[in-house]
């Protein structure tokens, strides 16, 4: 039997490895020291280069470079412009103590500090030039001082063409300096994010893919092949997709994956490309910008119309099925994912109720309804004066078919869910929740017109908010509820979105969050004081890095770290095969590897095989204390001796691990 300090030691070790892969907190204030960097995302300094100021962010994080997202959680929104007479604001707009006030609406400053100018992106000042002290507004990204030196160097990259032969990840077909300050002294503020990865994005080839693809081109974010995203539609079925030159592009064929035949139906929802061959999610996000509702409602049979009956199209397979993608996404979100959709891609996913008939065959999976219940049509006769003259009866068309009610006459409306709203006039807008991420802007906001400008809720047919939960930020003068425009919530109401702890409990949260945006297209020109209409483009950018992926718990395929190769959780110098993940040695002594279930972990890497005799058979063994798998590796019984001693430090430093409150 080993002694009680080679058990300690060994879990030591592992608990050194386990907080240096834990995710990054969130929710605290931190304190930073002089020569740290900001990048503003106030329109005083990052008028012109805010779009790119994200793709920065982006090379930043795919470089190795961590990146918070400070923004103060009592922040308040000032909705008249701030040179207001008798409602000016109390910050001041560029220079602190100028008394010159922003020429639009603003909300207060996360925190202030002064700073030299490093590069900047609005014509107005130049390199070295001094700011005594500004009100950082809009949720500027900071980098460590720790990590100034090497975030210049791609910052230097980024924003000089000259450099970018020698760094071609930076060549983009859309260019603007991004400003970028270094602060002279150390100020406090409050993180929201603590980022360490780059999103993973699907955008889905939906027919109005470019709408996307233009909010990421402005970004300069690339695809994961680190090609742009392209300017122009799908058009082929060569061009888009696995294997094309633009693999993250998803069809609808691609999405929903294998759908077997019509006698024998593949009711598998995780075998599209939003997952990977295990199940778990090959993207951190997908974006929809105007799936239609026909589109949805598509089921196509051997490329062609699907036959009358089931019997009839014996032998054919599913080629096209707009329900099975609502269920594939609706999969990804049980992960820690993100899904956004504009226009009328809400009402195509959030209206969507299975339908069991032919040629549908839908189970409760295919449910939309990410963030509203079903409304409840009521029976007929549809009183046009209630109703507004929206719904109309139609005979035997609810509960299966046994009952006449009021459905609304536009397919688009047809179970919700949400209603189409009309556009808001700007003017009247309430912006809701400024602290949290998604709702981080600064000036006015443009709405845009479109199938679908704003969302309804339905008092006639009593739809709601799952859970009641506010999900609500940007909206028309009588909302919520009424002529939303920008929403965002936990899918299916599981988590409330405001002030929500990503570490409070064990499994709380674990789930993915769905964005909703009203209106066809934004645009994505600058300085976006001189366009409001781009505003909508920056809240689609704030979506992509509010993802929780970006904390470290990402789910999609990850950068190779050039210090532990095959990302068991030991790094190359310590590993003994650097480049087999299922080996790494036995520091416990065992007779088992432990690195045995793919990740270095040595109270889940022995079980008792029939020989007990502790002997690695080669298998990746449960860890559950039974019979091991095809002969795998062997140790003493689950609960005895010092094994057991292992496997409760190991239990304890996991507990803490997902107990940890913001500090």
């Amino acid at each position: 039997m080993r002694s009680p300090s080679i058990v300690l030691a060994a879990a030591g070790a592992a608990l050194v490895l386990l907080l240096n892969v834990a995710p990054a907190e969130a929710g605290y204030d931190r304190n930073f020291e002089a020569g740290s960097l900001v990048i503003p995302m106030d329109l005083a300094y990052q008028d012109t280069g805010m779009f790119q100021a994200y793709g920065l962010v982006y090379h930043l994080l795919r470089e190795g470079v961590q990146v918070y997202w400070v923004i103060d959680e009592t922040k308040t929104w000032h909705a008249a412009a701030c040179d207001t007479t008798g409602d000016e604001c109390t910050w001041d707009c560029a220079e602190e103590g100028s008394g010159v006030k922003c020429s639009y609406p603003t909300g207060s400053p996360d925190f202030f500090v002064g700073a030299t100018v490093l590069w900047d992106g609005e014509g107005a000042a130049s390199a070295g030039d001094t700011i005594t002290n500004h009100g950082y507004r809009g949720g500027p990204f900071v980098i460590d001082a720790a990590n100034a030196a090497a975030a210049k160097a791609v910052i230097d990259a980024w924003n000089d063409r000259d450099a970018w032969a020698a760094n071609p990840w930076a060549e983009r077909s859309e260019f603007s300096v991004v400003s970028v300050h270094e602060v002279t002294a150390s100020f406090s503020g409050h993180v929201v994010k603590e980022m360490i990865a780059a999103p993973t994005i699907a955008v889905f080839s939906d027919g109005n893919e470019d709408i996307a693809t233009g909010y990421l081109r402005a970004a300069g974010i690339p695809q994961s092949n680190g090609t742009e995203f392209p300017a122009d539609k799908c058009r082929d079925p060569g061009d888009c997709g696995p294997g094309t030159a633009n693999p993250d592009m998803l069809t609808v064929e691609s999405i929903m994956g294998d759908m077997g035949t019509c006698e024998a139906p593949n009711m598998d929802h995780r075998n599209g490309a939003l997952f990977a061959a295990d199940g778990t999610p090959a993207y951190c996000q997908i974006m929809s910008m105007h799936w239609g509702v026909n589109d949805r409602e598509t089921v196509e049979c051997d490329g062609g119309a699907c036959p009358a009956t089931q019997a009839e199209c014996s032998g054919e397979t599913f080629t096209y099925h707009g329900h099975e993608v609502v269920a594939e996404v609706r999969q990804f979100l049980t992960f820690p994912t993100h899904f956004f959709a504009e226009c009328q891609a809400v009402n195509a996913y959030e209206n969507q109720v299975p339908n069991p008939a032919w040629p549908y065959l839908d189970d409760d999976a295919r449910m939309g309804h990410f963030l509203t219940t079903t409304g409840t049509p009521p029976d007929c006769p549809c009183d046009g004066a209630t109703d507004g003259g929206d719904y109309e009866c139609v005979t035997l068309g609810c509960d299966g078919g046994t009952r006449d009610c009021c459905l609304p006459r536009s397919d688009k409306e047809i179970g919700a869910g949400f209603l189409i709203a009309d556009q808001p006039d700007e003017n009247t807008l309430q912006t809701l929740n400024p602290h949290i991420p998604y709702n981080q802007m600064d000036g006015y906001y443009g709405t845009v017109g479109g199938s679908e400008p704003a969302y309804n809720l339905s008092t006639f047919l009593g739809s709601a908010y799952k859970n009641d939960l506010d999900v609500t930020f940007i909206t028309g003068p009588d909302g919520p509820g009424d002529q939303d425009v920008w929403m965002t919530g936990f899918v299916d109401g599981e988590c409330d979105i405001i002030g929500y702890d990503e570490f409070a409990r064990p499994g709380e949260c674990n789930l993915g969050k769905v964005s909703y945006l009203g209106g066809h297209r934004y645009s994505t020109n600058t300085p976006i004081s001189g366009s409001r209409d781009s505003q909508g483009t920056r809240l689609f950018l704030n979506a992509l890095f509010e993802a929780d992926c970006v904390t470290g718990g990402a789910i999609g395929p990850e950068p190779i770290d050039p210090n532990d190769r095959d990302g068991d959780g030991v790094v190359n110098a310590d590993d003994p095969a650097p480049d087999d993940r299922f080996a790494c040695g036995d520091s416990d002594m065992d007779g088992c590897d432990d690195c045995s279930s793919g990740t270095f972990n040595t109270a889940n890497d022995c079980s008792t095989g029939a020989d007990g005799g502790g002997v690695d058979g080669g298998g990746i063994d449960s860890g559950t204390g039974g019979a091991t798998d095809d002969g795998g590796c062997g140790c003493r019984a689950a609960g005895t001796g010092d094994g057991a001693t292992t496997f409760a430090l190991f239990a304890l430093v996991g507990f803490w691990l997902m107990r940890r409150k913001r500090r």
